[in-house]
């Protein structure tokens, strides 16, 4: 499959900090958790390293991976950062062709300092990442793709995003969006009028609370759906919902008022809670697979790209579901984004290892 990816690319500098050396502090009345580390103190790292990263970087590594001939379209700087990003992609066997670059920002870079249970905290400086346009959106940039991948935008950046969807869905292309939380409260609006051109959005659950209070303002209320469920025990999210200030939704009806807006297929996250699906027949579930975890950045990009992929391809639900999963277990294995991205020759392998591991529940929509 011809595909492209469009959104950052970074270079990482990642710290791993030993569990005594920082100090990490739980909210008890919020899901927050903070990383605090001594003013004035040289502290010694467990480990520096050096990587090529962001969102569709990321992206285009895992489709490369698993087949698929890949374009990245980001914009980098004319600096030896932006010549780390040419050679990642030359050595991954992606096509620079859609590379812009331009000399009025540097390359985008991010340092990511992790402990205690790995899930990083991150220093952004997005440069280049900032200065994609609506005037950078050609039809060229999409000619023949099949599968168009738009990770998080940056900033300013957002502002083109109905211009890229609209372009790459005009070409015919499978349109997949992993849209962030700080574009999800610049350009809600936008986004939501967006909808009818994506196949496929991935937003996890504190995005997807962000983004209700906006979508209930929408005049879909009446096409919410439930699910016909008989089961005694429900996966969390299911029973819980999504709830922001007044605003409270079933995860069944926030998904049902998405499609109404026009999008088919609706994935949303949920961390060690797993993943849930919503299609035209009725909502998944896939737990998460239990491992050593090293990095959790990176696994969210693997996941999107995997299972856009997978059901571009046609592939049943279920089934892209769990070999998304495994993808984005793999991923987090490693402190890097994209050392665990598999082929799909080793997804079959992983998936022939844990598929009891994984078992995909699903619900119908009631008619």
């Amino acid at each position: 499959m011809k595909t492209a990816t469009i959104g950052s690319a970074m270079i990482d500098i990642i710290t791993i900090v030993a569990d005594h050396d920082i100090e990490r502090i739980a909210m008890t009345n919020a899901d927050n958790s903070f990383l605090m580390l001594e003013q004035g103190r040289k502290i010694d790292a467990l480990n520096i390293t050096t990587h090529v990263g962001g969102g569709a970087i990321n992206a285009a590594v895992a489709l490369a991976r698993l087949g698929h001939e890949t374009s990245p379209i980001v914009k980098i700087g004319k600096d030896l950062e932006g010549k780390q990003v040419l050679a990642l992609l030359d050595s991954e066997k992606l096509h620079s062709n859609q590379i812009m670059q331009t000399d009025k920002a540097t390359t985008g870079r991010s340092v990511m300092i992790a402990s205690h249970d790995r899930n990083a905290s991150i220093f952004t400086m997005r440069g280049a990442n900032c200065l994609i346009t609506e005037r950078d959106i050609t039809p060229s940039l999409f000619e023949g793709i099949q599968l168009l991948h738009i990770a998080p935008m940056s900033n300013e950046s957002a502002d083109a995003f109905p211009a890229i969807v609209k372009q790459g869905k005009a070409t015919g292309a499978f349109v997949v969006a992993n849209p962030g939380k700080r574009q999800i409260i610049r350009k809600g609006k936008e986004l939501l009028e967006t909808l009818s051109y994506l196949d496929l959005i991935n937003i996890n659950r504190h995005e997807a609370e962000t983004l209700l209070p906006l979508l209930m303002t929408q005049d879909t209320k009446s096409k919410i759906k439930a699910i016909q469920s008989h089961e005694a025990h429900t996966p969390g999210l299911l029973s819980r919902g999504l709830l922001k200030d007044h605003h409270h939704c079933t995860l069944a009806g926030f998904m049902s008022l998405l499609q109404a807006l026009g999008c088919k297929n609706i994935l949303i996250t949920d961390g060690t809670g797993g993943a849930y699906l919503g299609t035209q027949d009725g909502l998944y579930h896939c737990p998460i697979l239990k491992t050593e975890v090293k990095g959790t950045a990176g696994a969210g990009d693997s996941f999107t790209s995997t299972s856009g992929a997978l059901l571009a391809a046609g592939t049943e639900p279920a089934k892209a579901l769990q070999l998304a999963t495994l993808n984005a277990s793999s991923v987090v294995e490693h402190v890097d984004t994209q050392t665990g991205l598999l082929s799909m020759d080793q997804l079959q392998e992983r998936s022939d290892t844990h598929r009891d591991q994984l078992p995909v529940q699903f619900w119908p929509w009631v008619q």
